[in-house]
């Protein structure tokens, strides 16, 4: 993410890659920042004149090359709306223009944890984010012409930085690959109707067999109840079983914490014993997570989205040739309505909260469960009505969400 926003402009590129330990981070680099500073003031640049649709297009496609993170997908569409975007997936990038990239344009260049062998250490020791982005540039697949936080345009701070070309073992070249096809891909299907559920096909280890993965749902409701399964009984884990954790997305959890645990433990049991175990949530990851994991399904189970409709043994298809996550008893429409209607019933009888959702037990917390938007809108916390008209009525019948007096917009859309 730091890569990401170096090259979208907001951080000089020779500073992205060097260790913390560097000499230049306390000799060098303080005094030029304030330079860089110093002459934005000057000449008026600034940061909306920097993060525009191409700059931010830019940093999604070096994010490819470099294979993630999938969090990706959830900085991106929040610093666009900072940025005046209103909706990343329409004016900036749609999904199928992010998955098109990722199959046919964009290869992954870097041999990098935590996927591959080198580190960002490496990285900079051949030459830095820099050399990626020159790849990138040669290639045709960046546009140069954005304005960058050093008063020059990205080809120009390429330039003036003496940029090696790549050096072929940690970063390679867009002709010779370390990987044919981006790192990162978006799914739709009837999992995921918003297109949100994300992919780090960059770290995938085993089990996509002509692109394709067909396993049997075993449902966790919350990552708690994982964690202890994973602790007490390893062994009933088995070869294609698709692991879900649910109510853990931006309102569910509330907040969307990333599964590192549980992912380490599954890439860990899966590696002792040569299987393959996906699993999918409505959470996030960590950019050190690796395995067939798919995060961001959406809608998230705490507001009905269909992964709170999946049952155990139900199989569930990851289809990366035609982008999709799909649940196969869920493609009837007897069985979606039968569930939906048992669900919405709990909820109901539980104040318009659905039980397995965690905790919103501190101001924050609370704050998170009403006003967070989907993934696909970055997570964060937006109290608009947009918020407001999502949430079921009966959570505002019975006083699980504040009065809205001060909110005549959302009196009037409920």
């Amino acid at each position: 993410m730091q890569t990401f926003i170096g090259v979208v402009g907001m951080q000089p590129l020779h500073m992205v890659a060097p260790p913390s330990d560097d000499p230049r981070r306390l000799k060098e680099f303080p005094e030029q920042l304030v330079e860089y500073l110093a002459q934005m003031m000057a000449k008026g640049l600034k940061p909306r004149d920097i993060v525009v649709r191409d700059s931010i297009r830019n940093a999604v496609i070096v994010s490819l090359a470099i294979g993630g993170s999938t969090n990706v997908t959830l900085h991106a569409p929040e610093i666009a709306r900072a940025a005046g975007f209103s909706d990343f997936w329409k004016e900036v990038m749609t999904p199928a223009e992010f998955n098109y990239l990722s199959q046919y344009v964009v290869p992954v260049l870097t041999d990098a944890r935590p996927y591959g062998k080198y580190s960002m250490v490496d990285i900079d020791a051949v030459g830095g984010v820099q050399v990626i982005v020159r790849e990138l540039l040669e290639a045709g697949l960046l546009n140069g012409d954005v304005m960058t936080c050093t008063g020059e345009t990205l080809a120009e701070q390429v330039k003036r930085l003496g940029t090696p070309s790549a050096d072929g073992r940690v970063i390679y070249t867009v002709a010779k690959p370390y990987k044919p096809t981006g790192g990162l891909r978006v799914l739709g299907g009837n999992l995921s109707p918003e297109f949100s559920a994300i992919l780090k096909l960059a770290g995938v280890e085993g089990g996509l067999e002509d692109n394709l993965f067909r396993g049997r749902a075993r449902v966790f409701e919350g990552e708690q109840h994982l964690l202890a399964a994973l602790d007490t009984t390893p062994e009933k884990f088995e070869n294609h079983d698709m692991v879900i954790v649910r109510y853990e997305g931006p309102s569910g959890a509330p907040g969307m914490p990333e599964m590192l645990d549980p992912t380490s433990r599954i890439t860990t049991l899966c590696r002792e014993r040569g299987i393959v175990i996906a699993l999918m949530t409505d959470a996030r990851f960590s950019g050190g997570s690796v395995g067939l994991v798919i995060g961001h399904v959406g809608p998230e189970a705490s507001l009905g989205g269909p992964i709170a409709m999946v049952q155990d043994g139900d199989e569930i298809v990851a289809d990366l040739n035609n982008n999709e996550l799909n649940c196969t008893p869920l493609s009837d429409p007897a069985i979606l309505k039968q569930r939906t209607d048992a669900w919405n019933k709990v909820v109901a009888a539980n104040g318009g909260v659905h039980p397995n959702c965690g905790d919103a037990d501190t101001r924050l917390l609370h704050r998170a469960r009403l006003t967070a938007v989907p993934a696909t809108r970055g997570a964060g916390l937006h109290p608009n009505r947009e918020v407001w008209v999502r949430l079921p009525r009966e959570a505002v019948r019975s006083g699980f969400v504040p009065s809205n007096r001060h909110r005549p917009e959302a009196d009037k859309a409920f």
